[in-house]
């Protein structure tokens, strides 16, 4: 393709970044602003294949300098943003926060962000918003296409290109749409389950040059600008990457091979497009601090004011860092490279130092571990139910109570475990999955965080029936406690499952349908002779209880109304509205006592987070192991338990 510049793509690439920044900014109309990062993989392999292409036609393609051109644009801009990171990151991250970080700009540095977010981002992993080089997973991404990309235009007969691409195409789309409904955080950060748009941006730079192609083309301009501007707005699909990427890749294409005239509009987005990379390594960063600084979400004017300095400094990052590398402020090759390599150790380092520096006498991260109660291998996986209760699972050869549940069921544990005294007590639980028989929560689409496919509602039906069978061999067992947020089941953003003999049906979540499966779950324990009760979750707040608790202790900055760390009670029941609904709904269908931990937690106003200076959370709603522990010594919980199962 011709290497002539053209405004029309300058300005797909400021659409791009807009949407993705007001998404970001969580701008309400944008729903789906995040499809501006397929609009720019499109973009980029476009533009990347016609220049290789046109490279290699002219016998003058070289390894090295297009990877030394690509780290001449990408790099420096990229490494300011990480240095100005780096630099902030004690000031605004909690310990937990920090020893991710690190991993972070290794993963930045290495173009493996991608795998290392897919790491960071299960049930139990910080939330996107506390992770500053979130965003550098799409760079990460492309810059593993970049390495693969050349070698097969280098090595591959130009007869076999267009083939090649639309076989490796079409190969990663079947890729995509398997792994998303197994592992969705897989198909969102990984290569493989994102090359079919860059590879679509590939494709039309390979098609034959022709006006008659981009006459044909440029029918459906109007149409596919329809789409881009309409799409991020009112998606059509529920899973990312899917029906609506696909929908924007192809609508991209059409704009690239139809080109737009230089109009108005065109030159003004254009603008925006010129410092586009700048704005997008820029905001997000941004944004994170000033979410960590408020701890929920800020208030509007912070986050206008968070998105307006991101555009200025944007524009110096480009004026005065990405535009003069690009054009040469070092003219030596040999200085460039030996200095981005050097930068790159350092910036390596930076984060231990960080965290050295700012080391605290408490051990913040010892104290917000993750609560898997008697151990990790109590907590049970999607497609691997349990056979039994391991021994590491159980605090006595025959226990008489049994805790089974999700994730607050894990953090019930320590504390029960302590208290329980000889009657002793097994765990059997698996994170997310709502205590009930023949009913499970699924989330309605893949961008809700995290994510739990129609497959897992399956694996968590499984799971009970699992645990059930295995109550029926412990004739020991004599009471069983049920702990759950209980949340999902009732929730907008999921749906539920329903088993009826080898068949599983639909529903919209619902206090009723959730009730149902809770009420089948008490009467199936009871019919084997077994008694029960139900631990209500405790109260949740809609910020990180014990961030918020780590940064008051550190003496770092905390503005708004929960700078005080105590969840308020008016928030939390208008949260759990639903969820205190559907327990109270249990209790009366199915006559079972449901124990709450707020009359010991709560006044009419606020909710204790800390006990003589220790924390009861390790998140915004899961227990930490020494809360745990206050909260059942303090209220005599298991023998509050074992008294009121029925």
């Amino acid at each position: 393709m011709p290497r002539e510049f053209r405004s029309d793509i300058q300005a797909l690439r400021g659409l791009a970044v807009l949407l993705v920044v007001l998404y970001h900014a969580r701008v309400e109309p944008f729903a789906a602003g995040y499809l501006g990062v397929d609009i720019f993989f499109v973009i980029s392999g476009f533009l990347i294949t016609g220049l290789i292409k046109t490279q290699l036609e002219q016998s003058r393609f070289s390894f090295w300098d297009f990877y030394y051109r690509r780290a001449k644009r990408l790099l420096p801009a990229a490494y300011v943003v990480i240095a100005l990171t780096t630099i902030a990151a004690p000031f605004f991250l909690s310990d937990v926060g920090l020893r991710e970080f690190r991993t972070q700009v290794l993963g930045a540095l290495t173009f493996t962000a991608g795998i290392v977010f897919w790491f960071q981002s299960d049930y139990f992993g910080g939330a996107a918003e506390t992770k500053p080089l979130l965003h550098f997973w799409s760079l990460a991404v492309e810059e593993q296409y970049y390495l693969l990309l050349p070698a097969f235009l280098a090595l591959t007969p130009k007869r076999w290109w267009l083939t090649g691409v639309s076989s490796l195409l079409i190969a990663s789309v079947v890729l995509c749409l398997y792994v998303a409904s197994r592992d969705p955080s897989a198909a969102f950060y990984l290569l493989p389950t994102r090359f079919w748009e860059m590879a679509i941006g590939s494709l039309g730079a390979l098609l034959p040059a022709s006006s008659r192609v981009a006459v044909k083309v440029s029918i459906l301009r109007l149409p596919a600008l329809a789409l881009l501007l309409v799409i991020p707005v009112a998606p059509v699909g529920s899973q990312h990457p899917g029906v609506d990427a696909a929908l924007v890749c192809w609508a991209t294409l059409i704009l690239l091979l139809a080109p737009s005239r230089n109009n108005v509009a065109v030159r003004g987005m254009a603008r925006i497009g010129d410092i586009s990379y700048s704005l997008y390594l820029i905001h997000w960063p941004v944004l994170v601090y000033v979410r960590a600084v408020w701890l929920a979400e800020p208030p509007a004017l912070a986050i206008y004011a968070a998105v307006a300095f991101s555009f200025v400094a944007s524009l110096a990052l480009h004026r005065f860092v990405e535009e003069p590398f690009r054009q040469g402020v070092v003219t030596s090759r040999r200085k460039m490279a030996s200095g981005l390599l050097a930068v790159s150790v350092i910036l390596g380092f930076a984060p231990s130092v960080a965290i050295a520096e700012t080391q605290s006498m408490v051990e913040f991260s010892e104290i917000r571990r993750i609560n898997y109660g008697l151990g990790s291998a109590c907590v049970f996986s999607p497609g691997a139910p349990p056979q039994g209760i391991p021994k590491d699972c159980q605090t006595t050869d025959r226990p008489r109570l049994l805790v089974w549940g999700d994730s607050f069921a894990m953090a019930l544990v320590p504390g029960l475990a302590k208290t329980v005294g000889e009657a002793g007590l097994a765990q059997l639980t698996m994170s997310a999955c709502l205590p009930a028989i023949g009913v499970a929560a699924f989330s309605k689409s893949s961008t809700t965080t995290p994510y739990y496919p129609r497959a897992f509602g399956k694996d968590c039906i499984r799971f009970n029936d699992s645990v059930l069978d295995i109550l029926k061999n412990r004739p020991e067992v004599s009471t069983v406690v049920i702990s759950s947020p209980f949340a999902t089941a009732v929730s907008k953003d999921f749906m539920l499952l329903k088993r009826s003999n080898d068949t599983f049906t639909e529903v919209e979540a619902s206090v009723d349908g959730a009730a149902e499966g809770i009420k089948s779950l008490v009467e199936a324990v009871r019919a084997l002779g077994r008694r029960v009760v139900i631990v209500a979750p405790p109260p949740v707040a809609s910020f990180d209880i014990a961030d918020c608790l780590e940064r008051k202790a550190r003496g770092s900055v905390m503005l708004g109304l929960y700078s005080d760390c105590k969840i308020h009670v008016s928030d939390y029941r208008r949260m759990r509205s639903r969820t205190l609904e559907l327990l109270n709904q249990v209790a009366s269908k199915a006559d079972v006592e449901v124990v709450s931990y707020h009359d010991f937690l709560c006044d009419d106003i606020t909710c204790k987070t800390e006990i003589d200076g220790k924390f009861l959370y390790r998140d915004s709603g899961h227990l930490s192991y020494e809360g745990s522990e206050i909260i059942a010594g303090k209220t005599r919980l298991a023998e509050t338990l074992i008294r009121a199962a029925r």
